[in-house]
């Protein structure tokens, strides 16, 4: 199964407000006062396996046109099992939808998630959920500053360079906030078991594929049966199966 780590940055919208008072338009939002809408700066993606991320982004010439990011990115998507981001659930993967449907583009095909930001939510209580919050709490790989998102959207060239570069350092922290918290994650996608050359079942760990894991102790299933239990030397996620000692 293979594991990719993604990001996408987008532009903010611009509107013409005409209202008597700032609550009600809030509240009752035209979207006839868009006089820009918001569309996809760039992307940027790390394979679990690799060292090095990739990031494009649009062109200084035409940085609101973003059919050849949003196209790219599309092929890149279509090749992963599993989807990795933070915030990506509820953000990431429905921008790129968004900006997919626009351009007639078909939807890629369902795959298995694991947003870092739920993850956390879920099973801890940390001050502050955001990745450059998690960052320095786990003793990872920091973010860097926020680019001029105004340049960018001007077209400025180094801006979007900077911007590729920061777009780069979201998926590193990512993948690094990701590999802490995945022990913790009990109902991580789990990966089929591998085999060697000859066919015969390689034991490894289901979420890392690890081969480093001891045997730690047994456990009730919901059925009443008991099942051995392992732990992962690496990632440090359990689970129950009938590997050999």
């Amino acid at each position: 199964m293979k594991t990719l780590i993604w990001d996408v940055e987008t532009t903010d919208l611009e509107l013409r407000i005409r209202t008597y008072q700032l609550k009600n338009y809030t509240k009752y939002f035209d979207p006839k006062t868009i006089e820009r809408d918001w569309s996809m700066l760039g992307a940027a993606w790390i394979w679990l396996n690799e060292d090095k991320p990739t990031a494009i982004s649009v062109s200084p010439d035409k940085p609101l046109d973003d059919y050849g990011v949003v196209k790219h990115l599309h092929g890149i998507l279509s090749e992963a099992d599993i989807l990795v981001g933070h915030n990506s659930d509820n953000f990431d993967i429905k921008k790129f939808n968004t900006r997919a449907i626009y351009y007639d583009l078909p939807p890629i095909s369902p795959k298995q998630s694991v947003d870092t930001l739920k993850v956390a939510k879920k099973y801890f209580k940390f001050t502050s959920n955001k990745l450059s919050y998690l960052c320095e709490y786990l003793k990872v790989d920091l973010k860097d500053n926020s680019p001029d998102w105004k340049a960018c959207i001007d077209g400025d060239p180094e801006a979007l360079r900077y911007m590729r570069h920061y777009n780069k350092g979201d998926v590193i922290a990512t993948k690094a906030a990701y590999q802490k918290l995945m022990g913790w994650h009990h109902t991580h996608p789990k990966h089929p078991q591998p085999k060697d050359i000859e066919g015969n079942d390689v034991n490894v760990c289901p979420k890392c594929q690890s081969p480093n894991y001891v045997k730690h102790d047994s456990r009730f299933l919901a059925s009443g049966r008991r099942r051995q239990q392992w732990r992962c030397k690496d990632c440090g996620g359990y689970w129950t199966g009938a590997f050999e000692d």
